[in-house]
């Protein structure tokens, strides 16, 4: 997803001819995003979007298929942050034509003539396949229980200390030097390895862009969901740069006036917030905001790199040199 742009972009065999996409507004949430919206207006990328919204992504496809939402269709809800489980019954019918992804997958299947039996497995199937797997904590769970009782803990002690007594490594204890690091050809003992862009000091990079921006989550949106809820765009308010008194004053830049942020790789607008809630030389402005609307069609995304990290092939959203200039 983080070289999504650059998937899109190349023209090495194969090429990407057909974008399916669903549970996800790339053209929001990815990294360098001018490089992902020049891919999704390429003419000859067929594109197909599963949505309940006009998002910024949907607005680029070829076909918008309607998405049941979650009071509509039977899904199980793993925990996320929690230790429950839950199993969702749809409190009405879907309106028009909307189908869940998973009925739209099974349909497409057998359009596309493919006999593998998984492929048509109801969402009742799937969720007792996952219920039956080997992991402990889903021992004595089962959909026909949570059917009647809605939700059910998994099976953890009570209370829940991870590691209490052993480490999910080859000696059981915490590895100040690991063996499984030095076969992966790394240093088997932990240390630091600088940012690429944000360690960098008295560099050409540096001179030129020399703020650190880091985008945190927005108060009121979950990632880039809810960004289009009129309500929660009142309460989250116009977008803010976050910047240290030390940084502001020499560049005349006071709380309210509007700034643009900059780097090679594109820009945004937003508004002053002089604080010391950031240090000197870091501004921050959260992520999760529509480009539609967003002023000229870009938030923070636009200055974001689609490198690989060093380590784990992850994002860089918070390794990323700006330039602050005050908007006459």
């Amino acid at each position: 997803m983080k070289r999504f742009g650059e998937i899109l972009l190349q023209t090495n065999t194969p090429r990407v001819n057909a974008l399916f996409v669903y549970a996800s507004n790339p053209a929001a949430s990815v990294p360098n995003q001018k490089k992902v919206l020049r891919g999704l207006a390429r003419r000859d990328l067929f594109s197909v979007v599963i949505e309940h919204f006009l998002t910024d992504t949907a607005r680029y496809a070829d076909i918008i298929l309607p998405a049941t939402m979650q009071i509509e269709h039977r899904d199980l809800l793993i925990a996320y942050g929690h230790l429950y489980i839950a199993w969702n019954e749809p409190a009405v019918p879907p309106l028009g034509e909307c189908l869940p992804t998973t009925e739209i997958f099974r349909r497409l299947g057998r359009e596309l003539g493919l006999d593998e039996p998984a492929l048509s497995d109801s969402d009742e199937t799937m969720a007792t396949q996952l219920l039956d797997s080997w992991h402990p904590s889903l021992e004595g769970i089962t959909l026909e229980k949570l059917k009647i009782r809605g939700w059910m803990r998994l099976n953890y002690p009570s209370p829940f200390v991870p590691f209490e007594r052993f480490f999910p490594t080859a000696s059981s204890k915490l590895e100040f030097v690991s063996e499984r690091m030095a076969q992966a050809g790394l240093d088997p003992v932990a240390g630091y390895t600088p940012t690429h862009e944000m360690s960098q000091r008295d560099t050409l990079l540096a001179r030129e862009y020399p703020l650190v921006l880091i985008t945190p989550a927005n108060h009121y949106f979950l990632n880039s969901i809810f960004a289009n809820i009129p309500r929660q765009q009142r309460r989250a308010g116009v977008p803010t740069l976050l910047i240290h008194p030390d940084d502001a004053e020499p560049r005349q830049i006071a709380g309210g006036d509007e700034v643009r942020v900059v780097n090679a790789r594109g820009s945004f607008f937003a508004v002053a917030d002089v604080s010391d809630c950031v240090r000197p030389g870091v501004v921050a402005s959260s992520k999760g905001r529509w480009l539609c609307d967003s002023k000229q069609g870009a938030s923070v995304n636009a200055t974001v790199d689609d490198r690989d990290s060093d380590m784990g092939g992850g994002a860089v959203y918070h390794d990323n040199r700006v330039r602050v200039d005050k908007v006459e």
